[in-house]
């Protein structure tokens, strides 16, 4: 059938050469609702996302609550009104040293001094550290803190080949070289560390 009108009933498909008749946009086809719901799912990715709001301070305690701290031996809490860990005894008082590179940190008390050295035996907490740091002499330094809460370091008697400083300054071997908080500690010309000291009295450690 061709030209005029369809009879009723029939439904007549266009040609392809004709094109639709312009005139007020209608209701939207398949394919352009299709392109109109990709470019709103896309839309929210293009507008600014809140900026994330800080996690909230822990406020500090009131006025005359007292806060524990861990025991630089155990960690268990040692109120600060205690001279003593309750739970090993310990007495606040304490080295603190820190080293970057590498990274180690001791603490250590009042009684036997703190080697720092190579050598497994003499100098057993620091031993598998500079296991690798040639630099470090094998029986190279000794830290020794008092129940006052001085602190001591020392070279043996027989020196060590790289070398003790402190602030800068070359230690004599055999000679006790008082340590004061905040001063760097360095074993030969590499490795070194930030000396914190704790005091006895209560709230310093």
């Amino acid at each position: 059938m061709s030209g005029g009108a369809a009879p009723a009933g029939w439904w007549r498909e266009p040609d392809d050469e004709e094109e639709a008749p312009a005139g007020p946009a209608g209701p939207a086809g398949p394919a352009e609702a299709d392109a109109a719901g990709r470019a709103d799912a896309a839309a929210p990715e293009e507008r600014p996302r809140p900026e994330p709001r800080p996690e909230p301070r822990p406020a500090p305690p009131p006025a005359g609550v007292e806060v524990s701290a861990p025991c630089w031996n155990c960690r268990e809490s040692v109120a600060p009104r205690d001279t003593r860990c309750a739970s090993c005894g310990r007495a606040r008082t304490h080295a603190l040293l820190v080293c970057a590179d590498p990274c180690l940190e001791l603490r250590h008390g009042p009684g036997p001094p703190l080697r720092l050295g190579r050598h497994p035996d003499w100098a057993p907490r620091t031993a598998a550290a500079f296991a690798g740091w040639n630099k470090v002499s094998r029986r190279h330094a000794s830290i020794t803190v008092e129940p006052d809460g001085t602190a001591w370091v020392e070279e043996p008697e027989a020196g060590s080949r790289n070398g003790t400083y402190l602030n800068g300054a070359r230690i004599a071997a055999g000679v006790r070289t008082p340590v004061r908080d905040g001063d760097q500690l360095r074993l030969g010309l590499r490795v070194s560390f930030a000396v914190r000291l704790y005091g006895p009295e209560p709230g310093t450690g």
